[in-house]
């Protein structure tokens, strides 16, 4: 399935954050210390924990 196939009304990613997953930068804040992934432009890692880096 493509992003572009999923409906509005069940696109819960785009409802809270105003976009689709495959339009998240994560390319401009670095790595979370704890777990090692990439943190994404809303300050939050794979680990699920929200550093506060701004």
């Amino acid at each position: 399935m493509n992003i572009e196939e999923i409906p509005e009304e069940i696109n819960i990613h785009r409802r809270i954050y105003g976009k689709d997953s495959i339009e998240v930068d994560y390319d401009s804040v670095g790595q979370c210390p704890f777990c090692n992934s990439r943190i994404d432009e809303f300050n939050f890692c794979a680990c699920g924990g929200n550093l506060g880096i701004s």
